[in-house]
């Protein structure tokens, strides 16, 4: 078990005495005789911070505890969620308990929690409490495999971002599967599971987790029940698994699953009419594109656009599987057919207008939507469609310039993870989460979030957050793998940067790239890749 110690005393409250003794290494075993004690007398408190978002929980090493030994322990995020009583401001023990009294005894060594934290708040309960602890430490459950794909450019900014999104995606692999968030949402949502699992291609050689969670879902939901509920979701896991064949290489999760791929397909296609249009008894792609009763047609007609997109998405892909596959590809690209037969004119959603140029849609108001505004509609879960798509149209510049700006910003506010939800405009007079809100200003995580994920209860690491990884591995960096034919591509595209280098995973080893503009300015790359060449093609773009 690896242990972390308080980096800092956020606050604490009077009779607390020696606190610094608890950012102090020491042997972690009680004894009959400790000099150095934290003691907490009476009525008080004290917040610690562990400098960065944990999973896991807390071990406290207690030396006496007398009278009213029990005390109240709060998990946070962010400072404000560790003061918040359960309620205010969504705040809440969903999915994990964060929020709980338990009893301590004297020379004792024991571990409380198991959630998403940076931050404890400790508060006695009584006036009649003495307690003396040796030591309090967050023991952190995390998972420990190599990271074999990096990424350095002469931006720190940027390098931030990509070791900040890969902490994120490495917190949520838990218990063989990806989880959603490591406070709230610890579930295996296919949705969500898309960004995930193309930045965890980008890191790790091997991701079990995902053949893991598309067989998990699909057994607890047998035909004709959709994905989690939401027949977007079934969309989501034909591309999750048709995206990590072509990336592996590796027909036997393919056979697997075949028949059910076919079943799905003729499924589907009793919901799309002849005009192209779909009649799902549920719509669903995001939460910021979703269309609630009174929302007005052009939300619902934006979704009902999303819906279109994703779906030829997930067909042009299972068409191309089953086509490798020597299977009937017939009814994919009869619905195919059908689907690009209406056309949509949308307004305002950059999620929906990057999954319209990436279905192959051509529209300039398509274009419009996704450059204008910088930041502005970019999501976290949707962050590597916006951007891909981004890249198709060549505006790598403002690819770049909308990451740094927006993911950079959450930085600034004290992020170690990144986030279920930002809204950049929510960013002007706000204060980070590592600080209590003063006067005016607006509390970030306390009064920030929408949709389900309002207030406390919004998470602050989720693993769909991670997106930016794949883009930049896949469009920065360069490198494409599409092991069902045996090829990796590089095509680097540096705009806004001076060089960059790193690496990726593939079945045939990682592979290593540097990219530097020279004198005349013109991109120089160096490879380094596997020597196994009669197995693969590498071609340089």
């Amino acid at each position: 078990m690896k242990y972390i110690y308080p980096t800092r005393i956020v606050a604490q409250g009077e009779n607390t005495n020696h606190s610094y003794v608890l950012m102090n290494e020491s042997i972690l075993q009680i004894g009959l005789s400790e000099a150095k004690i934290f003691s907490m007398i009476g009525k008080t408190y004290i917040i610690l911070d562990f400098g960065k978002e944990l999973s896991g929980g807390i071990r406290l090493l207690t030396y006496h505890a007398d009278g009213n030994k029990k005390i109240r322990l709060r998990f946070g995020e962010s400072v404000s969620e560790t003061c918040a009583e359960l309620g205010e401001k969504n705040a809440g023990n969903d999915h994990s308990n964060r929020d709980f009294v338990v009893e301590l005894q004297s020379f004792s060594d024991m571990n409380f929690g198991n959630t998403g934290f940076r931050f404890l708040r400790i508060d006695t309960l009584s006036e009649s409490v003495s307690i003396k602890f040796k030591s309090i430490v967050a023991y952190l459950d995390m998972d420990e495999r190599e990271e074999v794909g990096f990424f350095e450019c002469n931006d720190p900014l940027v390098n931030r971002i990509w070791t900040t999104a890969a902490y994120t995606l490495r917190l949520c692999l838990h218990n063989g599967f990806l989880w959603d968030g490591i406070k709230r949402d610890r579930l295996v949502w296919i949705g969500d599971l898309y960004p995930e699992m193309k930045s965890a291609h980008c890191l790790y050689q091997k991701v079990p987790e995902v053949e893991n969670s598309l067989r998990y879902i699909r057994e607890q939901t047998p035909l004709p029940e959709w994905m989690n509920g939401i027949p977007m979701y079934s969309f989501w896991w034909l591309i999750i698994l048709c995206d990590h064949y072509f990336r592996n290489g590796d027909k036997n999760f393919v056979y697997e699953n075949i028949d059910y791929i076919k079943a799905l397909v003729k499924q589907i296609y009793a919901f799309v009419r002849e005009d192209g249009h779909t009649e799902f008894c549920y719509n669903f792609v995001d939460w910021p594109s979703h269309y609630n009763e009174g929302d007005g047609e052009i939300k619902k007609h934006e979704e009902l656009a999303g819906v279109n997109y994703l779906l030829r998405i997930a067909l042009e892909k299972t068409a191309q599987l089953l086509r490798e596959f020597g299977e009937d590809n017939r009814i994919c690209n009869d619905v195919l057919r059908k689907l690009k037969r209406a056309s949509f004119l949308l307004q305002s959603s950059k999620s929906m207008a990057a999954l319209g140029i990436i279905s192959g849609e051509k529209s300039v108001n398509l274009e419009n939507i996704l450059i204008d505004g910088q930041v502005k509609g970019l999501s976290t879960f949707m962050s590597y469609q916006i951007l891909t798509a981004m890249g198709q149209l060549k505006a790598y510049d403002q690819a770049l310039s909308s990451l740094n700006l927006y993911y950079g910003e959450m930085l600034r506010l004290g992020a170690t993870t990144f986030w279920e939800n930002f809204d950049f405009e929510d960013a002007k007079n706000s204060t980070g989460i590592d600080c209590l809100p003063e006067g005016n200003s607006f509390d970030i995580h306390g009064d920030g979030g929408e949709h389900c994920y309002r207030g406390f209860r919004h998470s602050l690491c989720h693993g769909w957050s991670s997106g930016v990884i794949a883009y930049l591995s896949e469009t920065v960096l360069g490198i494409r793998v599409l092991a069902s034919r045996k090829k990796v591509s590089v095509d680097p595209h540096l705009n806004g940067l001076n060089w960059v280098r790193g690496a990726c995973p593939t079945p045939y080893g990682p592979i290593y790239v540097e990219h530097q503009y020279n004198d005349s300015g013109k991109v120089v790359t160096q490879i380094t890749a596997p020597h196994n060449k009669k197995d693969y093609i590498l071609e340089k773009v």
